[in-house]
C-alpha cells in the first residue's frame, strides 16, 4: 500500500470513528520522525453545532482510533507510531466557509482586503456572506467604546473580502446571544 493509500485509509477510518463520537475530521498530517510514524488529527464539531468539542469526547475518540490503529498496522505503518488527536483551538485563523459557520455567535477580529479592521460578532453565514454585529469593546479605562455616529451596528461582508479573521477570547458573552442568533437568518449551506 502506498503512503497516499495509507493516508486515505486512515482518513476514512478516522472519519467513521469520529462520526460515532459526534466529531468531524478537520485536518490530518502524517510524517515520519526518528523511525516513528506520527499522525496528527485535528477534529471539530459538525458545522451546525455551536460551542467547542468536549475534551472527554475527543479523548474517547482518540482511544478508539488508537485501538483501531493497533489492530490494523496498515492504517499508519508497521513499527512505532504516535497518534495525536486535538481540536484546532481558538487561535486558528478562519479561512474557509466551514470555519466561519462553526464560529457563529463568536466575537471575531476581521481585516478586510481594503485594510479595514472590525471587531464584530458573527451572527450568521449565508452562502459566502457573513452577517455581523459590530462590538467595538472597551477603552483602556474599561469604558464602552462607541461606534462613530452614522455607523451601522449590523453589517455584512463577503468571505472573499476577508484577508484575516480570528476568534477573540471572551469571558462574558452578551446575555442576549441566543436571541441575536435566533433573530438572524441562519441558513447553513455546505461546501461542495
Amino acid at each position: 500500500m502506498s503512503d497516499t493509500d495509507a493516508h486515505t485509509a486512515l482518513r476514512d477510518a478516522a472519519a467513521r470513528i469520529l462520526d460515532q463520537h459526534g466529531l468531524e475530521l478537520e485536518e490530518i498530517t502524517v510524517h515520519r520522525r526518528s523511525g516513528t510514524t506520527e499522525a496528527r488529527l485535528v477534529v471539530d464539531l459538525p458545522e451546525d453545532q455551536l460551542g467547542s468539542a468536549d475534551l472527554d469526547t475527543v479523548s474517547a475518540a482518540a482511544s478508539a482510533l488508537n485501538e483501531l490503529i493497533d489492530a490494523d498496522e496498515s492504517l499508519l505503518s508497521p513499527g512505532p507510531s504516535l497518534l495525536e488527536v486535538t481540536t484546532a483551538g481558538v487561535d486558528r485563523p478562519l479561512t474557509t466557509p466551514r470555519h466561519f459557520r462553526r464560529s457563529r455567535g463568536r466575537l471575531l477580529a476581521i481585516t478586510t482586503a481594503d485594510g479595514q479592521q472590525h471587531r464584530a460578532r458573527l451572527l450568521a453565514v449565508e452562502d459566502e456572506l457573513l452577517h455581523l454585529r459590530q462590538e467595538p469593546g472597551r477603552d483602556d479605562r474599561g469604558r464602552p467604546v462607541r461606534l462613530p455616529k452614522g455607523t451601522p451596528e449590523r453589517f455584512e461582508l463577503s468571505i472573499g473580502e476577508v484577508t484575516a479573521a480570528a476568534v477573540q477570547v471572551e469571558f462574558d458573552p452578551p446575555a442576549d446571544l441566543e436571541q441575536l442568533l435566533a433573530g438572524t437568518h441562519t441558513t447553513v449551506k455546505k461546501e461542495s
